[in-house]
């Protein structure tokens, strides 16, 4: 009889190791044009907005945004490369301290129904 004491068999006491999971190419390709957050080695934790993937090479577009000054950058990675994945619901873009300003009431420029609204006021909010 031969007891094995390897990893195929823990021992009762021992905690399973985690495993990093793989990350298939569709699940990838449902976060296009969407902000996630994510685990990039060599970049750490991240969030990013998606922009592309290509199913020939399995690279990602996307820019990133890392603490602590959440500055955007340009990047392309393997897919493989990306350690977890969630949709990110914070303020976007990512802001220092994490907070958003806060949002004028009605009545305000662009705060409220039949208030000249939409992209533009809002873009030109975003920087101003």
């Amino acid at each position: 009889m031969h007891f094995y004491h390897g990893e195929s068999f823990p021992e009762p006491n021992r905690q399973q190791q985690p495993s990093v999971q793989y990350i298939p190419p569709v699940v990838i390709e449902g976060y296009v044009n969407q902000w996630i957050q994510t685990f990039i080695p060599g970049y750490g934790n991240v969030i990013a907005y998606v922009l592309d993937y290509n199913r020939r090479t399995g690279m990602v577009a996307m820019f990133i945004y890392q603490p602590p000054f959440y500055r955007r950058r340009y990047i392309q990675v393997y897919h493989g490369d990306l350690v977890g994945i969630s949709p990110y619901f914070g303020p976007t873009p990512p802001r220092p301290g994490g907070g958003r300003p806060p949002r004028p009431p009605y009545g305000g420029p662009g705060g409220g129904p039949g208030q000249g609204g939409g992209f533009w006021p809002w873009l030109i909010g975003q920087f101003f």
